[in-house]
């Protein structure tokens, strides 16, 4: 040892890359200087490269064409790149007569054919040891403790209704989850565990406080209307202002994180069907049935006092209900008139589902920027914010879009294709990667099965071509639609996730895949891996879930690193099912589970046990009861005439 301590670091770093991946972790514990070694980006940028799926593919292609008799010679450098270079590929693939090529040319065609799977940007920070963790790892769900209703004998569990995260100013470590629960409160998760322990709840509000009028119960005794089920985007949190805002009914709850308690509650003509991200000193983007507004809590007519009645917290939105008549009447044939309005975006198709800001520069807070408006309408929305309620232009979509994000790197169809297919050469996936633009990303439903779109956004017209007639041609520049391999069923959330794009579906899969999105890094079931899954019914644990899973689907997804600009970090999802939260972690078992943070009292850890497999027993017999169930409904009527 005291030899290899001795040895330049080019030494050291050529033998570390014949060594397998496990044996360069524990190289790692020998030293300070082999860990720094160990880690090295370049390194494990290799050993991304030789386990993914793009290299592969490439070589079952080059399998297909190296088996014909004549070879055209880009493929024949491809192969013997793949067959001599550094371990890649395998001899046997080449011809024995066929010459390999001096080392200079095999070391520039490794170069190349690696510059066309690099899903990175040159202005990415990429840390490729957590890169190839991600890609990699065992994968485990870990549930956070979920919450119990305080006002009834039972206690039982409530669901929770929404998500956001909240990272404390000047806590860039603390992150914790924000949700609105069953009975009107509003609930504080630490995923972190730097306020408490990890997954664990650490404040609650009043029950009451988010809901449709603002008292926790009406006069005749009943809870009052609650947040809408099958809205997804319904809260979004300032995290500089410590504010989170609630969509409920046709109501908008802003809530105040420290305290706890609502500071404002303001009325809108239609009920509310998508929230846009909350970042001061942009104004929020509420979508309502048939209009969007853009809402600055800065500007609300009647803020109320810490000491004032609720009643007198409860407000009318102005730009909404002024459009009805200063006498407040419910006759809405005003705001129903498709002239255009100084005060809001009238839309011509009901049901927006996402809404999506984009900066029209660099900085991303500079008050102007673009508005993105997709839902259950052919088309995707944008509008300029300093022309609002100016539509700007659309882009067909042609599906039904529920979920978007965005990425600040150009997009261009034609040369992902062709990088797919390793036959870019490097200056040309240079130039692709460092042509101006931005990447708008979509995911939802088209003909029952899911859809992933990505389109690419050229910068920003000269301000004289936004008219009322503007194209989508000065929006988009390159379009890609995945509707046939991204998944069966319906796509519900999309987000970046380190280098790659991760979508979840209706079957409560989640699929990791590369920027071109195509090639599929790797897929993970919800059920997997979390101890709240049940067994299949003859299967044993791990390997034969249901084909359900355990019910579940992810709704939404949250990376925790979205407050680090300019730096891919591969750190937890945050999952939303629509009942609960859980946390997606790359290790062998989850690190908590929701009965983690129940206490046992006097029980024995033999009476917990047998509680515990009572539940499951009950829960797999549910579950195969409900799948007989459906098979006979499915199965009634046939073959009858």
């Amino acid at each position: 040892m005291a030899e290899m301590q001795s040895l330049p670091s080019e030494i050291v770093f050529h033998i570390t890359r014949f060594l397998e991946p496990k044996d360069i972790v524990t190289l790692q514990h020998v030293s300070k200087r082999f860990l720094e070694l160990g880690r090295d980006d370049t390194l494990w940028r290799e050993q991304s490269f030789n386990s993914s799926s793009f290299l592969s593919n490439l070589r079952r292609r080059q399998q297909l064409i190296t088996s014909e008799p004549t070879q055209e010679p880009r493929f024949r450098d491809l192969a013997l790149a793949l067959a001599n270079g550094n371990g890649l590929g395998d001899s046997r693939l080449i011809k024995p007569r066929e010459k390999a090529r001096d080392l200079k040319a095999k070391s520039n065609e490794k170069i190349r054919i690696m510059a066309n799977w690099d899903p990175s940007y040159p202005n990415e920070k990429v840390q490729w040891y957590d890169e190839y963790i991600a890609r990699n790892a065992p994968i485990s769900t870990s549930w956070l403790q979920q919450p119990r209703n305080r006002d009834s004998a039972e206690h039982e569990y409530l669901e929770v209704r929404g998500m956001g995260l909240y990272t404390p100013a000047g806590e860039e470590d603390a992150t914790l989850v924000v949700g609105p629960l069953d009975d009107g409160s509003v609930c504080l998760w630490d995923i972190s565990g730097t306020k408490g322990r990890k997954g664990s709840i650490i404040a609650r509000s009043k029950s009451g406080l988010v809901s449709a009028v603002p008292l926790p119960w009406n006069g005749t005794g009943k809870r009052s209307k609650l947040i809408s089920d099958g809205i997804t985007e319904c809260v979004s949190v300032d995290s500089q202002k410590k504010r989170a805002f609630f969509a409920v009914q046709s109501g908008l709850v802003e809530f105040d994180l420290e305290t706890l308690s609502t500071v404002n509650h303001e009325r809108f003509p239609f009920s509310i069907t998508a929230l846009s991200e909350a970042k001061h000193p942009v104004p929020l983007t509420v979508g309502t049935n048939l209009s969007l507004y853009l809402h600055d809590p800065r500007a609300r007519r009647n803020a109320g006092q810490a000491g004032s009645s609720d009643s007198e917290r409860f407000d009318s939105y102005s730009a909404g209900f002024n459009a009805l008549g200063s006498t407040g009447s419910s006759d809405f044939r005003r705001l129903l008139n498709p002239e255009p309005s100084p005060v809001y975006a009238h839309l011509q198709h009901p049901g927006p589902l996402s809404i999506l800001h984009l900066p029209s520069s660099g900085d991303e807070w500079n008050g102007n920027g673009e508005i993105y408006v997709a839902g259950r309408f052919p088309s995707i929305l944008n509008y300029d914010r300093r022309y609002f309620p100016k539509l700007r232009g659309t882009i067909h979509s042609g599906a039904r879009l529920c979920s978007m994000t965005s990425l600040p790197y150009p997009f261009a169809s034609m040369e992902k294709d062709l990088a797919r297919r390793g036959e870019l050469s490097v200056e040309q996936v240079w130039e692709a990667k460092t042509r101006p633009g931005k990447t708008l990303i979509a995911c939802g439903e088209y003909n029952s099965k899911g859809s992933l779109e990505m389109y690419g956004l050229s910068p920003e017209p000269h301000l004289s071509t936004i008219s009322s007639n503007s194209s989508a041609g000065s929006l988009q520049n390159s379009v890609m639609k995945n509707r046939q391999t991204s998944s069966s069923s319906k796509l519900l959330s999309v987000a970046n996730h380190g280098t790659r794009i991760v979508v979840s579906d209706g079957g409560g899969n989640l699929k990791w895949l590369e920027r071109d999105g195509f090639t599929e890094a790797r897929r993970w079931n919800i059920a997997h891996g979390s101890v709240e899954a049940q067994r299949g019914i003859f299967g044993t644990l791990g390997d034969s879930y249901m084909d359900s899973g355990s019910g579940d689907i992810v709704i939404k997804m949250s990376n925790t690193n979205n407050a680090r600009s300019g730096k891919v970090v591969n750190e937890d999802l945050v999952l939303w099912t629509g009942e609960k939260i859980g946390l997606l972690s790359f290790s062998s078992k989850p690190g908590f589970t929701a009965d983690s943070f129940e206490e046992t009292g006097n029980r024995t850890p033999e009476q917990i046990r047998t509680e515990e497999q009572e539940r499951n027993y009950a829960e797999t017999m549910g579950r195969a009861l409900e799948a007989n169930a459906n098979e006979v409904r499915w199965m009634r009527g046939l073959g009858l005439v």
